[in-house]
């Protein structure tokens, strides 16, 4: 007769399994959303470099979406409107918007590390118990079948 033991061990195995594919679930999606974070900040970044040498009414392209542009002039660039968060923007000086994406495409950088190493140790805690689970399993089938 299989152990209610091991039988109860197995079944806790496999419920901590189903949670740690939840929350490995949830930290790829993290993931995903800080890595298109960190996208649209280094373009952010390049475009800013980029314009920074630029003279004022040069020509230029402005990207709209679906692979689409429209022909503009550029500005000054003393002056740079950023995106703060909650579809609030401000405007800032030129070195203040540098400096700003510059700090968040950091943070970014770091929250993404961390993720990253958060998902590992999930993913290395799920091999275990999948191990230890079939392990498991492979004993309370051959207690099962010793009683036939």
């Amino acid at each position: 007769m299989a152990s209610p033991r091991k039988e109860d061990t197995l079944r806790r195995i496999l419920y901590e399994l189903q949670l740690m594919e939840g929350t490995a679930n949830v930290l790829q999606q993290r993931m995903q959303i800080l890595t298109n974070a960190q996208t649209e900040l280094r373009v952010s970044q390049q475009s800013l470099n980029d314009l920074k040498d630029v003279k004022q009414d040069t020509p230029i392209l402005i990207p709209v979406g679906g692979a689409a542009f429209i022909h503009a002039k550029t500005a000054p660039l003393d002056k740079v409107i950023v995106g703060v968060g909650a579809d609030v923007s401000i405007e800032m000086d030129y070195a203040k918007a540098v400096e700003d994406v510059n700090k968040r495409l950091e943070e970014v950088e770091k929250t993404l590390t961390a993720v990253d190493q958060q998902l590992g140790q999930v993913l290395a805690q799920m091999q275990s118990h999948q191990e230890a689970g079939n392990r498991l399993s492979a004993e309370l089938q051959g207690e099962g079948a010793g009683v036939r």
